[in-house]
């Protein structure tokens, strides 16, 4: 080993050095510079056809408002209204479990009132593409009440005498008590399948009622519109959509109609109650003829006469002879009659 200062390098190897040349900076090859060029301009778009109706041609004339497709479902309810049903339906149990409201009476109701909502002719948002008004409450409609303006014809447009407003038909003074955002757009609307059809649960809901039981249904379509034929149709709708289905026409009342002028404040429907509500109110049959009572029973023949008794106050002439009568019991009501104490008072 031969020493060289402090490194030592053994004999007979090669010194690492040998294998790697001396490094050092390598100059860059030079690269062509290029020359910068803008691009083309792009071609100037087509100017648009003029348009001379700013509205859409979907949309009525004059609102502005776009009408949304019209997507039925199974049961033939557009489908943007059936949402309307169960989101009141949903938003129902949360506020008033007792109540027990199901989505298919709100829809058994729409569809008398407004046939939902003309068949779905709503914008994206629900909202009806033209009013739906009932007719004016002056009184000249054979079985509509008088009701005189309560709110300017800020919601019906009639300054002089109240109407019906919206898919679910409220007339202003009520819908001034249940008037609902029920798709939280921050504007309550009677003209809005998701407003009026939350404002519409909430009515039927406000008398304490559980909608479970039959009966207290029934009584709470009454609070709708105090028509029998009307409350009949409404729960046959409401049957049939809750089995899928819809109901044959022989199910339903003819003389049945929509209740403009009809929906009255919720104290006030309150008096004009059935009192008992024993037997479930049965379709009108205005123009019909009504079953006559049945006949008391004849004289069973055979019996022997009864004896002679003494006389007492306005006592007759006894008769050997004659035939026993018998006293007839009471007449029983006629079918499909309301009992005494279920007339309206």
């Amino acid at each position: 080993m031969t020493t060289l200062g402090a490194a030592s390098v053994t004999a007979g190897t090669t010194p690492q050095a040998a294998y790697f040349p001396p490094s050092g900076i390598v100059a860059p090859t030079p690269r062509i510079a290029r020359s910068q060029r803008a691009a083309p301009p792009p071609p100037a778009p087509a100017p648009l056809p003029a348009v001379t109706n700013p509205t859409s041609p979907t949309s009525p004339s004059g609102t502005g408002l776009i009408a949304a497709p019209v997507i039925l479902s199974a049961l033939g309810i557009p489908e943007i209204v059936l949402n309307a049903y169960r989101s009141a339906e949903i938003e129902m149990m949360a506020e008033a479990p007792k109540c027990g409201l199901p989505w298919h009476l709100l829809a058994g109701i729409g569809r008398i009132e407004s046939g939902h909502a003309g068949g779905g002719r709503t914008d994206s948002v629900g909202t009806t593409l033209t009013p739906i008004l009932g007719p004016v409450l002056d009184g000249r409609l054979a079985g509509n009440e008088v009701i005189r303006d309560t709110d300017r014809g800020a919601t019906d447009g009639d300054p002089g005498h109240d109407r019906a407003v919206g898919p679910m038909q409220f007339i202003p003074s009520t819908w001034a008590k249940y008037a609902s955002d029920g798709n939280a757009d921050g504007v309550a609307d009677p003209n809005n399948v998701f407003d009026a059809t939350l404002a519409a649960a909430r009515y039927l809901c406000s008398g304490g009622l559980d909608l479970r039981d039959p009966l207290q249904e029934t009584r709470a379509v009454l609070r709708y519109n105090n028509s029998a034929a009307y409350a009949a149709n409404v729960i046959t709708w409401s049957n049939a959509y809750r089995n899928g289905g819809t109901p044959t026409p022989s199910q339903l009342s003819e003389s049945a109609s929509p209740s403009p002028g009809r929906l009255a404040d919720a104290a006030a429907a309150e008096s004009d109650l059935p009192r008992d509500l024993a037997t479930t109110p049965q379709p009108s049959t205005d123009g019909a003829a009504t079953p006559a009572a049945p006949a008391p029973a004849p004289p069973i023949p055979g019996l022997p006469p009864l004896p002679q008794l003494p006389c007492l106050i306005f006592c007759p002439p006894a008769d050997p002879g004659a035939p026993a009568s018998v006293t007839p019991g009471p007449v029983e009501p006629a079918p499909g009659a309301p009992p005494a104490d279920a007339v309206p008072r």
